[in-house]
């Protein structure tokens, strides 16, 4: 039984994950997303001392388009983040399953 336990690599230092928070982040990082889609570029004209209308939308839409363009990064993250946790939480599981395997028959000698 002492060969099977020499063949475990030691652990050099324990990994804390917060999984509550991790889901939380990806939550709010949602809820960041929701505000970025809810900005709208106002119509109509400017102030007199705008050089022109047309230069001013077209600045709006630019700024909407890398507004979608950044909701679109968030939301990628977002969920890059939910399955990076959801993978963890299985590996965690299938390691505490290998390491009760190998010492559930030395328990039991």
């Amino acid at each position: 039984m002492d060969d099977v336990c020499a063949t475990l690599p030691t652990v050099q230092q324990m990994l804390y994950v917060d999984t509550v928070g991790v889901q939380a982040m990806a939550t709010r990082w949602g809820a960041a997303v929701d505000d970025l889609n809810e900005t709208v570029a106002p119509t109509g004209l400017g102030l007199s001392c705008q050089t022109s209308a047309s230069a001013v939308n077209a600045a709006h839409a630019d700024v909407a388009a890398f507004t979608a363009g950044l909701a679109a990064r968030v939301v990628a993250r977002a969920t890059g983040v939910t399955q990076a946790d959801t993978s963890y939480l299985a590996q965690e599981a299938a390691s505490t399953a290998a390491v009760a395997a190998v010492l559930r028959p030395m328990a039991s000698a």
